[in-house]
């Protein structure tokens, strides 16, 4: 953190002391605050969605509302089920805050634009009637194929630490290219490939929180960073004109009928329409770029967090491993019956979601105009964020909530909104079964295989470490892991 950085943080301070004495809002007044110098540390120490919870909690915990000042306005940071429930089912009165309002110069908002989760309205109703049909039919040879290359790798590594986020990383976009986009991005063999050196070059321009906390530094020119933007935005125009070019329209229309057809394929057949065009070439670009995210970092990071759950906690493991042997069989991939009757599997994935959710928060909402909660009116245009990791980690929502206890899944007993692995309400998202099928594929896979251990020198023995999460997504830092070849 350099000089520059530490007088910013300052200089925020004071000027949040100032703006804090003379602008609250009315009905935000009784609502508690949270301490925008220990916002102003986990930024400082680079801290993950964890040390954040460490320090708001005992204020969220009293009343699941909070105010928090951010970039010179106030948010209203929500645990409270009743209003996340509110929030969630009434998009029409929290609408999303889009990112052209909120970082109008930012290179999220070039990069992004708007898109199947940036967007509201008949906007939002446009993206997902186009993409919504790509998820229903969902190719499970492609989760076997990326397996199989998968096991492959640990094989030549056998008994030795692996680390296994980047891993995880290369397999989930190979999963994502070839099921979504049809192609094959080939990560897993080669993980310096073009594709995947541009779209990391991106990632990390967007991982400096201070254009978070002071956005008028978008107003700065970034030259280097928009140059690899561009060329990110390139690749993806050359893959979408190789698919164009690869298919006939008639062969296009005969997929899209027989619902064979892919989730680019279904974005590209809507923009031939030159008379009524359902997606511009621009906003085909923002969503392949918002689906390379939430398509495969999210799960990546998901099961990373399971492999050292699994790891760490070895009954779980043998469980997990024991049932995953009795239902299949001599079966090396389960159908989608047997998906079902992976009972202690699905619950120790969504108790892991629940730990370590791969979003931490949700896109900001706002409300369109004033609310009543209790006590409090919140006046409209209010900054809204649900905090999944307060909402997970809360005790007025889940018993022992820093434990891991698959179990507590059993019997499905938790409140509907205390769980958002995948958010909730109508914007729930879209590939919640295309992550869900890879993660047991994955599991069932290496399970069957390796006993898995957590190495004694590691970062992690005594808690996994959470990297920040300015990019979108949470994870955490790197996961060596020993996967050791069952003799059984």
């Amino acid at each position: 953190m350099n000089v520059l950085t530490a007088i910013l943080l300052v200089v925020s301070f004071i000027t949040f002391k100032f703006y804090q004495s003379t602008k609250v809002p009315k009905g935000l007044k009784n609502v508690p605050t949270l301490s925008f110098l220990d916002f102003l540390i986990t930024i400082y120490i680079n801290a993950g969605p964890d040390k954040r919870w460490e320090y708001a909690r005992e204020t969220l915990e009293k009343e699941g509302i909070a105010k928090a000042w951010f970039d010179g306005k106030w948010d209203l940071v929500v645990t409270d089920l009743e209003l996340v429930k509110d929030i969630l089912t009434k998009t029409d009165l929290y609408p999303k805050a889009l990112l052209k309002e909120s970082f109008p110069k930012s290179l999220l908002t070039q990069y992004y634009g708007v898109n199947l989760v940036f967007s509201n309205g008949d906007e939002w109703k446009r993206h997902r009637r186009i993409a919504n049909p790509s998820f229903r039919n969902l190719p499970v040879h492609v989760f076997v194929e990326s397996a199989t290359k998968l096991l492959n790798i640990v094989e030549k590594i056998d008994n030795e630490p692996i680390e296994v986020k980047n891993l995880m990383h290369r397999l989930t976009l190979d999963v994502l290219g070839k099921a979504a986009f049809g192609f094959d991005f080939n990560n897993l063999e080669d993980p310096n490939n073009v594709y995947v050196t541009a779209y990391k070059e991106v990632m990390e321009e967007f991982r400096n929180p201070l254009y978070f906390v002071f956005s008028f530094l978008d107003n700065l020119p970034r030259s280097e960073a928009t140059k690899k933007i561009a060329k990110l935005n390139k690749l993806y125009d050359e893959i979408v004109e190789s698919k164009r070019k690869s298919m006939k329209m008639d062969e296009l229309e005969k997929k899209i009928n027989n619902n064979s057809a892919d989730l680019l394929e279904r974005m590209i057949y809507a923009c031939k329409d030159p008379e009524n065009p359902t997606l511009t070439n621009e906003e085909l670009r923002h969503d392949l770029a918002i689906f390379m995210l939430a398509g495969h970092d999210t799960t990546a990071n998901a099961l990373t967090t399971i492999l050292y759950l699994l790891a760490v906690h070895k009954d779980a493991q043998k469980k997990v491993r024991d049932e995953l042997l009795r239902v299949l069989g001599d079966d090396l991939t389960p159908s989608a019956e047997q998906q079902k009757e992976l009972k202690y599997m699905n619950m120790v994935i969504n108790e892991n979601l629940r730990l370590y959710p791969p979003v931490a928060q949700l896109p900001r909402r706002f409300s369109a105009q004033d609310i009543k909660f209790r006590n409090h009116v919140i006046p409209a245009k209010t900054p809204i964020i649900l905090s999944i990791y307060g909402i997970h980690h809360s005790s007025r929502n889940w018993k022992d909530p820093e434990i891991f206890i698959p179990e507590r899944f059993e019997d499905e007993k938790h409140d509907h909104y205390a769980w958002l692995g995948f958010g909730g309400g109508n914007r729930i998202c879209l590939g919640i079964n295309f992550s869900l099928i890879e993660q047991r594929i994955m599991l069932c896979a290496l399970l069957r295989k390796y006993e898995i251990s957590l190495p004694e020198d590691s970062i992690h023995k005594d808690k996994l470490q959470i990297e920040p999460d300015v990019s979108g997504t949470s994870g955490p830092h790197p996961v060596p892991l020993i996967f050791k070849r069952r003799t059984e």
